[in-house]
C-alpha cells in the first residue's frame, strides 16, 4: 500500500469511526454500529503494520513529562500567550504556528531522547502548534490525527477556571473510553493518527490553552 493510499483509508475509517461515536448512524441497528466501530477502530493501528506490535490504549505516557524543565514551561505559557493574537480558527478551535520557542523545544535532544526511549528512533515533522479552546462551544469532533502528529506530545498550558466542562476523550479499539484530565504542565504523549480521540465543547467562562508537538515514528510514512 503507498502512503497516499494509506492516508486515504486513514481518512475514511477515521470518518467512520467519528461518524459513529458521534451518533451519526442511529438508523442502523446496535450490534451493527458496534460491530462497525470495532472494526474501524481496530483497523486503525493495523495500517503501521509492525510499528504498533504493542499497541493498546495508544497511550505512551500521561503526567509531568521528565523531558520538559520548570523554565520550558513558563516559556511556553509565554509565548502561547503572546500568539493567541495571530492564532486562526480552525474548525472549532483556534491554532498558531510558527512559534519559534515551541519549534525549538520539539527539535529539543530531551523530548526526542524520552521518545526514543519509550516507542523507538522518531522524526520530528517541525510541527509545533499553540491550540485555544477559549469560547463557548469549541471542541474537536472525534478523529484521529494526519501523518505529521502520528506521535503527539500534548502538553497543557492552561485550563480555567477550576469547574471544568471540556475533556480529552480517547476511543482505544475495544476498550472503555478514556477520559483524560491534565493539569497546567501534564503532557499525553499518544499515537494519535491510530486512536480516535476528541476533545468535548467548552462552556460560557472555560478557557483552555495547550502546545502540540507531532513526531512520527520512524517508518511510519512507509
Amino acid at each position: 500500500m503507498t502512503t497516499a493510499e494509506r492516508e486515504n483509508l486513514k481518512f475514511l475509517l477515521s470518518m467512520a469511526a467519528g461518524g459513529l461515536l458521534s451518533g451519526h448512524a442511529r438508523a442502523i441497528a446496535g450490534p451493527l454500529r458496534e460491530a462497525a466501530l470495532a472494526a474501524a477502530q481496530h483497523s486503525l493501528p493495523k495500517l503501521h503494520g509492525d510499528l504498533r506490535p504493542e499497541f493498546d490504549t495508544g497511550v505512551v505516557f500521561c503526567g509531568r513529562g521528565p523531558f520538559f524543565s520548570d523554565d520550558d514551561l513558563a516559556v511556553l505559557d509565554r509565548e502561547s500567550l503572546a500568539y493567541r493574537a495571530r492564532a486562526e480558527r480552525f474548525h472549532d478551535h483556534y491554532v498558531a504556528s510558527g512559534a519559534p520557542i515551541a519549534r525549538e523545544l520539539a527539535l529539543s535532544q530531551a523530548v526526542n531522547d524520552y521518545l526514543a526511549s519509550q516507542v523507538g528512533p522518531v522524526l520530528p515533522t517541525y510541527k509545533a502548534n499553540y491550540l485555544y479552546y477559549d469560547e463557548p462551544g469549541l471542541g474537536i469532533d472525534p478523529h484521529v490525527d494526519k501523518d505529521e502528529f502520528s506521535l503527539n506530545v500534548l502538553t497543557m498550558l492552561e485550563h480555567r477556571p477550576d469547574r471544568r466542562q471540556s475533556e480529552l476523550i480517547l476511543y482505544p479499539p475495544g476498550q472503555d473510553a478514556l477520559h483524560i484530565h491534565l493539569e497546567p504542565g501534564e503532557s499525553l504523549v499518544f499515537f494519535a493518527d491510530s486512536v480516535t480521540h476528541q476533545r468535548t465543547r467548552t462552556v460560557t467562562g472555560e478557557a483552555i490553552r495547550l502546545v502540540s508537538f507531532g513526531y512520527r515514528t520512524i517508518g511510519s510514512a512507509a
